[in-house]
Order: C-alpha cells, then sequence, then structure tokens
C-alpha cells in the first residue's frame, strides 16, 4: 500500500473522535491530552452527548460524521460495531486516517470492503484491539518462540451498556487477534460451542482454533460472571506461561534439568511483575505516530479483517451445534 501523506503536515495534527458514549470519553480524553494532536471536533448523534464533551474539551461538537471531512487529519471512530463500516468507510473515503475500535466490522464483506478502501485511498485503518498495547501483553511477546497451546479466558460480571455485538465479537476476538499474532501459522480450522443467558445474542462462548503449525488454541470468553479474569497461558517445548492481565503478572514454569530424570526441583520459576500502563494511550499514541510518518499500524486493517473472519468462522460452527442439539438458532 502506497500511504499518501496529507497536504500538509501539521506540527500537531487535527483529530476528532466519533462517538462520545463511555469509551469514546476515554479517545476524546486521551486525545485532548497528548502533545501529538490537538482535539478539534466531537461527533455524536446524541446532541447532548457531543456538546457536553465539546465544552469539556474546548473543541467543536458535530452531530454528523461526515462534517468532519475537510476539517481533520485523522478521528477515532468509537461508535458501535454495527456502525463502523459506515462511519469509517465515509472517513476514509473523505481522505480522513481512521483508527475503529474493534471489531473492525460486524460482519467479513464490509470488513473487506473498508480495508480495500484505506489501501485505495493510501489512508491509515488501524483497529483497536487494545490488549496489544498492554504492557503485559508487549513483555509476554518475546518469551513466545514455538508455542504448541494456548489457552485463553476472559470473563466479567454483566454490566448494562450497549451490546449489539455477540460475546464472540464483543470479547473473544481480543483474544482471537493476540493468539494470531503469537501462533505466527495460519488457521486452519475452527470450532464452537455457546449459549445466551441474559442477552439475545451468544453471552458464553468456548472456541478452538488449529493452526497450520499444529498448534492448538482453546478460547472461552463469558459476560455473565461473579469475577473478572483476564488470563492467556502459552506452553511450549520446555516451558509454561501465564500473563495474568488484571494482576499484572507473567508466571513462566521452564525446565533446567535433564528431561529424562525431571523432578519438581528442575523446574525453575519466574515470576514478573509488570508495570502497569495505559494501553490505550499507547494504542492512540501509535495511531498518531504511523498518521504523522505514514507507517503501517501494529494492528492494521488486514489484522483487524483475519480477526473478524475467524470470530464469523466460530459464529457459524456455534449455529451449526445449536441447531443440531435443540434446533435453537441466535442471531
Amino acid at each position: 500500500m502506497n500511504l499518501v501523506a496529507p497536504d500538509h503536515t501539521p506540527k500537531r495534527l487535527k483529530v476528532a473522535v466519533v462517538g462520545v458514549g463511555r469509551f469514546g470519553r476515554f479517545h476524546a480524553r486521551h486525545l485532548a491530552e497528548t502533545p501529538l494532536a490537538d482535539l478539534v471536533a466531537v461527533v455524536d448523534t446524541n446532541h447532548d452527548a457531543a456538546d457536553a464533551v465539546a465544552r469539556e474539551y474546548g473543541c467543536v461538537p458535530f452531530y454528523d460524521h461526515r462534517d468532519l471531512i475537510g476539517k481533520v487529519d485523522a478521528a477515532s471512530v468509537v461508535v458501535p460495531a454495527s456502525s463502523h463500516f459506515a462511519v469509517a468507510h465515509d472517513l476514509l473515503q473523505g481522505g480522513i486516517d481512521t483508527l475503529v475500535e474493534k471489531p473492525l466490522c460486524d460482519d467479513i464483506g464490509s470488513a473487506e470492503r473498508l480495508t480495500g478502501l484505506a489501501h485505495e485511498k493510501g489512508r491509515i485503518l488501524q483497529v483497536g484491539h487494545i490488549e496489544r498495547f498492554s504492557s503485559c501483553f508487549r513483555a509476554l511477546v518475546p518469551r513466545v518462540e514455538k508455542p504448541v497451546y494456548f489457552e485463553c479466558n476472559r470473563i466479567s460480571p454483566w454490566h448494562d451498556r450497549i451490546l449489539d455485538a455477540d460475546v464472540i465479537f464483543d470479547m473473544m476476538i481480543h483474544d482471537i487477534d493476540m493468539i494470531i499474532g503469537l501462533a505466527k501459522s495460519k488457521v486452519v480450522d475452527v470450532s464452537a460451542v455457546g449459549t445466551q443467558l441474559f442477552s439475545g445474542k451468544l453471552d458464553l462462548a468456548n472456541a478452538r482454533l488449529i493452526f497450520e503449525s499444529g498448534c492448538v488454541a482453546n478460547i472461552t470468553a463469558s459476560r455473565v460472571s461473579h469475577k473478572v479474569e483476564r488470563s492467556l497461558r502459552v506452553f511450549q517445548p520446555g516451558s509454561y506461561m501465564v500473563c495474568d492481565f488484571v494482576a499484572h503478572r507473567i508466571f513462566r514454569y521452564s525446565l533446567k534439568g535433564d528431561v529424562s530424570q525431571i523432578s519438581a526441583k528442575d523446574i525453575a520459576i519466574e515470576v514478573l511483575d509488570i508495570p502497569r500502563e495505559d494501553s490505550l494511550a499507547n494504542e492512540i499514541a501509535e495511531f498518531l505516530t504511523c498518521v504523522r510518518q505514514r507507517k503501517k499500524p501494529t494492528v492494521d486493517g488486514q489484522a483487524g479483517l483475519e480477526a473478524v473472519k475467524i470470530a464469523a468462522e466460530l459464529n457459524a460452527s456455534v449455529r451449526k451445534y445449536l441447531d443440531r442439539i435443540n434446533g435453537s438458532v441466535i442471531d
């Protein structure tokens, strides 16, 4: 892709946020505070919300994202997943580099079209898979060499928020993205089971990914739980690691003796306390750097598209499972 530079490169980028609900306000705060850009506008179809955030950060409120065209260099899109395609498409078409919250889109066709449009227009398209920017995950990456098995759990209590996506697209997609990045191998088979609990969509799912390398990943996601757990276990020859994203610790168990006569004393245990960082600040900083330097983001449109493809395949597998056991159909 030939990334097209803006007609002029300002010392500070002009940026905006589209969608200033709970998480969109976090984007607005970071963009207002960063030395890399000026937050010049916020957009929301809820006029009161747009006006309130605009007053807080001293910028202009808009109520239609298309009003940003010609006024900003880059924008964060933090609207419901069902609106990602329409908003991001208009911004990219209008020459605006775009950070789209995960998932890139809620279907494969739309994700492919957005990725293709960004390529055609030479625009930066980054997807908000925020876990990639966690200090804990960044510390784990160089320690993963030849993974043979992943086990991942992402569970949390029920929250009152907009749920236009099922648990696979809402939560599990984070882990799909991380594991694809760590496995460095093509996914060749997927299967999943799941059910709805509190909503009209899947609230609990368990998935299995099989990679061309022979690596296997088992992933569980639930948004109906009594606790929060975000953990990733990595098994590879000679070592086993647990990355606890809540405690910000990595536990590493590695073989130090003769494998033919192994005992407990031959297992070295290392506990790493990872300093906490603001993952969203890291993500936004990379986006703005990529916009200024016309560089490919860590999680570009293609990476976002791959995650959407796997998530869609898992949903199809769940539907087959439910049809087989009781004829249930979940959107």
